[in-house]
């Protein structure tokens, strides 16, 4: 096993600033009255890794190399994690833990917000730029990403239920391990966002 290289500081400094920048933007202050928290954060995420890729080649995990081993890897990690979600809505939770708050806004427009403000920006930074930062430089990508992407959670809206976010960040790591790409963790935590909809009541805010 090779030794990890240095670790990878300037990507975990961009996704620290970005969070806090969200986090300060949530709290309705007087001077950041005109940024709107999701949409912020959506720019962050998104942006600010295609800035860093734009002098170098384009980045592997846009290409789909190999669409079968994709499809499997999506509809294994499809099941196991609405499996994981089912067994876990049926527990006996507090209220801190308990994944459903009312009835679910399923809209087109609902769907759209959750699709290109939360899984496609969220995915291309952590599954995308942050992994790559890390797979560079010989560090375990799916954990570290995935850690990284329950603490961004928890410091943007801090909560037991999002804590638990570092599990669906395993799968979605997982997904883009075996698939290769950001198409398929994309395709993914759209759908963890929305299972609990189908199942009565929406998610804590992700």
């Amino acid at each position: 096993m090779k030794k990890p290289g240095p670790f990878p500081l300037p990507a975990v400094l961009l996704f620290a600033a970005i969070v806090v920048l969200v986090r300060v933007s949530s709290r309705e202050l007087p001077s950041f009255a005109f940024l709107q928290p999701d949409l912020l954060a959506a720019a962050l995420f998104l942006y600010s890794p295609l800035l860093h890729y734009r002098l170098g080649k384009a980045p592997s995990w846009i290409r789909i190399l190999n669409f079968r081993k994709s499809a499997i890897a999506a509809i294994a990690l499809a099941a196991v994690g609405t499996l994981a979600f089912a067994a876990f809505a049926r527990l006996p939770l507090p209220p801190s833990l308990a994944p459903y708050g009312g009835q679910p806004p399923l809209q087109v427009e609902f769907l759209f917000r959750q699709a290109l403000l939360i899984a496609l920006p969220e995915e291309v930074f952590f599954r995308g730029y942050l992994y790559d930062a890390f797979e560079e430089r010989k560090w375990e990508p799916v954990l570290a990403s995935s850690l990284l992407f329950a603490a961004g959670h928890l410091v943007i809206h801090a909560s037991w239920y999002r804590a638990l976010t570092i599990f669906p960040g395993l799968l979605l790591g997982g997904a883009r391990k075996f698939s290769g790409n950001i198409y398929v963790p994309i395709l993914l935590h759209l759908l963890f966002n929305l299972l609990p909809y189908f199942s009565g009541g929406p998610l804590a805010p992700t």
